[in-house]
């Protein structure tokens, strides 16, 4: 049996399909510690998984004191510089405290998130097999999205977002530059290289291939599998199940990592009032309910929601387009409302409303007007429901999670079989 390190970005979006994965491994009888900063110690633990913390919580750049509250201020340039430097810095993190933390676990092969790109420089120095994991679209597919589904903005968010792609997941400029710095060091070559002189043995995305776009070409150690959920590794929610009426339930949850601004939700509230449903909201843990007193037709707001639950009892769900979100919605044959912001989430709208599942709304140009004809619109319109369906049958037959453990071993099996050579 294997000794698996699993080096995940911090975030509930990309730590939550991981959690689920290493469960999945460790019920087949393998070992696997998490390599994290100190904070998601208990979070990993509570699933029986083992942890192992990187640097002391003053270590991590921006988290804590001062730094963390004085960036929430900054804006336009000033922003972009700190977040580079937040990247950069958490990366420098792991290549300085993980080598050491990784041997005195005695871990024999690494599992990744995509986004934690000192990952596979860390495998090469250490000289372990490893594989990757997109948690959303993958990098190299692009985040790039119809200009009718994308928000509309001024010339700096375009710039600031080609700059992420770029520096962040293609790996150019700043970034690169760092880790190159790094890698010489240690004795290797540019990180542009490592696909020849250091690959990963499998590359796996919890997306399943029936929710991309049509490929004529991908690499053969690439693998679609389909979502990574695990109802038992959920933490237990309360909710008050005794304050649904009975009318069909809208349900808006808009993520954890970025929530959206309160105005949304009370457009949300406008253009449900009045109609014959009930909405929910959930504040994905991040606000506080009792600032939402008072929004029309006195909607149930609750700070978080036990999801995948819920999903069982919606009719329709208004999300920001992230892919747990999208997933878990399609595994139970909801049709959506999508007002993609940022990151993956237009990427992932563009696939959502390809396939029928979904309307897709513009955040810049949202009002409560539009968002009640999408609501009628997808409500009364059944082909949305039959796609969401169609999607549902298709996304439970792909048995995403044993799928992802399965390459897993067949992959390391082959590598043992080849002598361990590449």
């Amino acid at each position: 049996m294997s000794h698996f390190g699993v080096l995940s970005y911090k975030g509930t979006g990309h730590l939550n399909p991981l959690i689920a994965l290493s469960r999945q491994l460790m019920a087949r009888g393998h070992r696997v510690t998490f390599f994290q900063k100190p904070d998601l110690e208990a979070r990993v633990r509570q699933h029986g998984l083992e942890f192992s913390p990187i640097g002391a919580p003053s270590a991590w750049p921006g988290e804590n004191g001062r730094a963390f509250g004085q960036h929430k201020a900054l804006s336009g340039i000033a922003a972009l510089r700190y977040g580079m430097r937040r990247t950069v810095g958490d990366m420098e993190m792991f290549l300085r405290e993980a080598p050491a933390a990784l041997i005195h676990a005695g871990v024999d092969t690494l599992i990744m998130d995509e986004i934690t790109l000192s990952g596979p420089t860390l495998a090469e120095m250490l000289r372990l097999p490893y594989f990757v994991v997109s948690t959303s679209v993958p990098h190299n597919f692009g985040w790039t999205a119809p200009r009718r589904i994308r928000e509309p903005s001024s010339w700096f968010p375009n710039v600031r977002n080609e700059l992420l792609q770029v520096s962040v997941l293609r790996m150019r400029g700043p970034v690169r530059w760092r880790l190159d710095d790094y890698r010489r060091q240690a004795g290797l070559g540019s990180i542009r290289e490592i696909e020849t002189a250091f690959p990963e043995l499998a590359h796996i995305t919890q997306l399943p291939q029936c929710m991309d776009f049509p490929r004529s070409m991908l690499p053969p150690n690439f693998y679609y599998t389909g979502p990574f959920v695990d109802q038992a590794a959920r933490p237990s929610v309360k909710f008050p199940w005794d304050r649904l009426d009975g009318r069909p339930v809208v349900y808006a949850s808009l993520g954890t990592a970025r929530n959206s601004e309160p105005a949304i939700f009370n457009l949300v509230a406008e253009a449900c009032n009045g109609l014959n449903v009930q909405l929910v909201i959930s504040l994905g843990g991040r606000r506080n309910p009792k600032m939402f007193d008072g929004l029309p037709g006195k909607p149930l707001v609750v700070g978080e929601a036990p999801q995948l639950e819920l999903l069982k009892k919606v009719e329709i769900v208004i999300t920001h387009g992230g892919l747990n979100t999208a997933l878990e919605t399609l595994m139970q044959g909801k049709p959506m409302i999508v007002i993609p912001k940022a990151f993956d989430q237009p990427a992932v709208a563009a696939r959502l409303k390809w396939l029928r599942a979904a309307e897709v709304l513009q955040v810049k140009r949202l009002s409560a007007k539009q968002i009640r004809w999408a609501l009628a619109k997808v409500l009364n319109d059944p082909s949305y429901r039959n796609a969401a369906r169609e999607m549902q049958a298709r996304i439970r037959s792909s048995r995403g999670l044993e799928r992802a453990a399965d390459v897993i071993e067949e992959s390391l099996e082959r590598f043992a079989g080849g002598n361990g050579s590449r």
